[in-house]
């Protein structure tokens, strides 16, 4: 079109390396997006919260700079969840249990609970919690009291709190908000705990290495806003 514009002779054109200009895709779809960070004890080992940290600080980053228009929440939570500012996030380490066992525990429940606060102050099509974490949930909140439960044996369930927690994701479910699980360890319990979310919300399940986060999270989330504009 600008050859044209320039000399409107017919055909052929004559087409000069001025003529061409990049557009950038203008996405209208609006996203309110809660990734949330276990910061329990065990998200030490292997540089597990280094590498979610990591994703959290990149995808926070396409989002002011890419997506401005999307709103984007970081809610970290061990024994209890709350929400962690960028500024402070490149600072953060997981819970030491050395220091204080009382928040060494996973309480995804409480998590969840946060996320849905917070999506629920946008009216956006597009609702998502992304969840990292490394195991299942181990601390959950009954008649407002803080409860704690050890699973039952090496690399087994917390029944109770795991009970809990999936009565959360029915409520996030129904308020049409998409579960995505990165799961960091491969026990067969907590892909069974993981694959009942996916069964629920009928979200997805992603079981991967701490350091190809990126490679899922980053192009997973520029994917979807191709998908979803309107």
């Amino acid at each position: 079109m600008n050859s044209i514009k320039r000399e409107y002779k017919g055909t052929p054109l004559r087409i000069k390396s001025e003529d061409f200009e990049i557009f950038d895709i203008d996405f209208s779809s609006q996203s309110t997006t809660v990734m949330l960070i276990d910061m329990s004890l065990s998200m030490a080992w292997g540089n597990r919260f280094t590498g979610a940290k990591k994703v959290a600080i990149a995808l926070d980053h396409l989002i002011r700079t890419k997506f401005p228009r999307d709103n984007f929440y970081i809610v970290g939570f061990s024994s209890r969840a709350r929400r962690i500012n960028t500024v402070e996030l490149p600072q953060l380490i997981p819970m030491d249990g050395t220091r204080d066992m009382g928040n060494a525990f996973t309480n995804l429940q409480d998590g969840l609970r946060l996320a849905e606060r917070l999506i629920s102050r946008h009216r956006t099509k597009n609702k998502q919690i992304i969840a990292i974490t490394d195991g299942q949930p181990t601390a959950y909140y009954y008649k407002g009291v803080l409860q704690f439960e050890w699973p039952m044996g090496f690399g087994g369930i917390s029944p109770r709190a795991s009970k809990e927690t999936l009565k959360e994701v029915y409520r996030c479910t129904r308020q049409g908000i998409t579960i995505n699980t990165f799961m960091l360890d491969s026990n067969p319990t907590l892909r069974s705990f993981v694959n009942e979310i996916t069964k629920i919300n009928k979200g997805r399940a992603f079981f991967v290495h701490p350091f190809d986060l990126g490679k899922y999270i980053l192009v997973d989330y520029v994917e979807k806003k191709r998908k979803r504009v309107s």
